[in-house]
């Protein structure tokens, strides 16, 4: 297998094309063959007796090729590209793309490497920049809805007498009958319900309502007709009630008493003090982070230079996939997502794609600053690292280290450096 060529097809990317023979490619299928033919079992043949052309006559003419190629992408490709890498002295900020363009059994095997170089940036400036810290102040509502969750929080169950109503929590076994026999998942003991929240089928919770801790009765429901059970979708049941208690959620008093447990001072005065303090502390950080951002934000302006489209490209694709990430954990389209913030999927992705550029060249520029200025973590201070990541894994440094890309370790150490660098090298004025 040979490097075919290396081209830049534009500033700061490079793209590497790798080929191998029909004859290699074969040879790279035999080998897999050498190394599994053991664990084949072919009728006729004692386990491993079986020779290649039996066993591919039994599995498929392609049998080895699949592994063949892995191999390929995996190891040979991989390693002609750092040998490529060191021999033009390029320097990558990314992981390289791996393609395979082609692969033919009488015309052999084509891939590609496709990988960010670092940018030569002209720093007009990187030290002395200047970003307000506005935090904004605490309100008495905001204190008070603290309080309100650390009521919640501290509230008691307490034993209700009268009918059960909305809100109220309840203790209860049923049985669930589809045609007067029990079904899968319709039964359940001891189970704590508060009414009105939405967890049951729809007619379940508001055919407790009205009945007492103590009382047995039966409820009749059908569930909703897309129940992901197909066996009960649609179906009318009967759940057997044994409503054991019914409980209110009782608040505690906003006094001294609740101060000293839940806030550890002597008095509400002196709590909500507390709770002002740490709401300001909160707020406080996270203007100072937004802040640190401004300052980075006129460094990536500061730094003029063509930043690799590969580059922004991954960025961007790591940016949505959280964003997609943190949509669905809050169990939101992004389409719906769009439609509370009244933007178009077009205007967003321009967004994200403008603020992955502009994250991109601020982390090339940062990078630039440490080379710059001595803030790359020497070999000493990446062994360091890893000692003690081997240390919390109870496994050798040699095993961190093979696991780890060191270079990006590097990189990415530098950069947090850097970016302490310009803030502590720059102006935040607190206001």
């Amino acid at each position: 297998m040979k490097l075919v060529s290396v081209e830049t097809p534009e500033k700061s990317v490079c793209k590497m094309t790798f080929s191998a023979t029909a004859e290699e490619l074969e040879a790279a299928s035999n080998a897999v063959y050498e190394r599994t033919r053991a664990t084949y079992t072919i009728k006729g043949f004692a386990k491993g007796e079986a020779d290649r052309a039996q066993i591919e006559a039994d599995r498929g003419e392609h049998t080895f090729w699949y592994d063949a190629i892995n191999d390929l992408m995996d190891k040979d490709v991989p390693a002609l590209y750092e040998a490529a890498m060191a021999e033009h002295g390029f320097h990558a900020v990314d992981e390289p793309v791996y393609d395979l363009v082609s692969v033919k059994k009488d015309e052999g095997f084509v891939a590609t490497a496709t990988t960010a170089l670092q940018p030569e940036l002209k720093l007009t400036k990187t030290t002395g920049f200047k970003a307000e810290c506005v935090t904004p102040e605490v309100t008495d509502k905001e204190i008070d809805a603290v309080l309100e969750r650390r009521r919640a929080a501290a509230a008691e169950l307490v034993p209700h007498k009268g009918p059960a109503v909305k809100g109220n929590i309840v203790h209860l076994d049923y049985e669930g009958l589809l045609e007067g026999k029990p079904f899968k998942g319709g039964t359940a003991q001891n189970q704590t319900l508060q009414l009105g929240s939405g967890r049951m089928i729809p007619g379940f919770e508001e055919g407790i309502l009205g009945h007492k801790g103590g009382e047995e009765f039966e409820i009749f429901v059908t569930f909703p007709t897309r129940y992901f059970a197909k066996d009960l979708a649609g179906k009318p049941v009967i759940f057997k009630i044994k409503l054991h208690d019914v409980c209110v959620r009782q608040l505690p008093a906003l006094n001294s008493d609740f101060a000293k447990k839940a806030g550890k001072v002597d008095t509400m005065d002196e709590f909500r003090a507390q709770i002002r303090q740490q709401l300001h502390d909160g707020k406080h950080a996270s203007a100072l982070n937004r802040a640190k951002d401004q300052i980075l934000t006129q460094l990536a302006d500061a730094a003029e230079g063509e930043i690799p489209s590969v580059l922004v490209e991954s960025t961007y694709q790591q940016e949505m996939e959280r964003v997609q990430q943190q949509l669905q954990m809050q169990r939101l389209s992004l389409d719906r997502y769009l439609s509370q913030i009244h933007q178009t999927r077009e205007s967003f992705t321009a967004a994200v794609h403008a603020a992955a550029e502009k994250n991109t060249r601020a982390r090339m520029a940062l990078l630039q600053v440490a080379q710059n200025e001595g803030l790359v973590p020497t070999e000493e201070d990446i062994d360091k690292t890893l000692s003690q990541r081997a240390e919390r894994a109870k496994k050798t440094l040699e095993e961190i280290k093979a696991g780890t890309n060191v270079e990006a370790l590097r990189r990415n150490e530098g950069i947090r450096r850097a970016a302490d660098y310009v803030i502590e090298h720059s102006t935040i004025e607190e206001k």
